[in-house]
């Protein structure tokens, strides 16, 4: 049931997403495309106007992301189909490829995130009391219930435990995990985070 009634979202909202794509300035339109690669693998849609407008359609997580990037454009369709009121994205540098998986009670507010990153719901990425926010790899995975906090860097190739509390520098390749969180293992091969 569920099946249909997002293909019906897509349908319905096919033709907004053509007039976006018409509409999209090429630097958008490039981060958009990363966007929808990785969430149609994920998915298991086509990467495609209509994977594009399946998504736009269907899931909210996806349509605040879209809604971030395009700017003023987002007015065409902001107050039909809304992004998930529960996710606040503040972050103005964002590369290409993000999934955010549910995005309930999550607040993204980082200094800048790489590009194919993946952020499960209830993450508080944010700033510290000195006001710094966090800097975020390329291939970084943060996992329900994370805090990444303050002016700390994620290397890349980064995987972030469940409820772990990251409050220090973590360096490439590796899992971290814990209250606070440390380096558990070192990754011996690059996460490739597009497949």
């Amino acid at each position: 049931m569920k099946t249909l009634k997002n293909k019906i979202y897509g349908i319905l909202a096919l033709p907004l997403a053509t007039a976006y794509w018409l509409l999209l300035p090429s630097h958008a339109r490039q981060l958009v495309m990363a966007d929808l690669r990785q969430w149609s693998r994920w998915q298991h849609q086509p990467c495609n106007l209509w994977g594009f407008s399946f998504l736009l359609g269907s899931r909210p997580e996806f349509r605040s992301v879209f809604y971030k990037r395009v700017g003023v454009l987002r007015l065409l369709s902001s107050w039909w189909l809304r992004g998930k009121p529960t996710l606040e994205i503040t972050t103005n540098d964002i590369g290409g490829g993000l999934i955010i998986q549910h995005g309930f009670s999550t607040i993204i507010s980082a200094e800048k995130i790489g590009r194919n990153c993946k952020i499960y719901q209830q993450v508080t990425i944010g700033f510290s009391h000195d006001l710094k926010a966090p800097l975020i790899g390329d291939n970084v995975e943060v996992c329900c219930g994370a805090k990444v906090i303050g002016g700390i860097t994620v290397g890349n190739n980064v995987l972030i435990g469940a409820n772990a509390v990251v409050v220090k520098d973590v360096p490439s390749n590796c899992v971290v995990a814990g209250v606070p969180a440390r380096v558990i293992r070192q990754l011996d091969h690059v996460r490739d985070m597009t497949e």
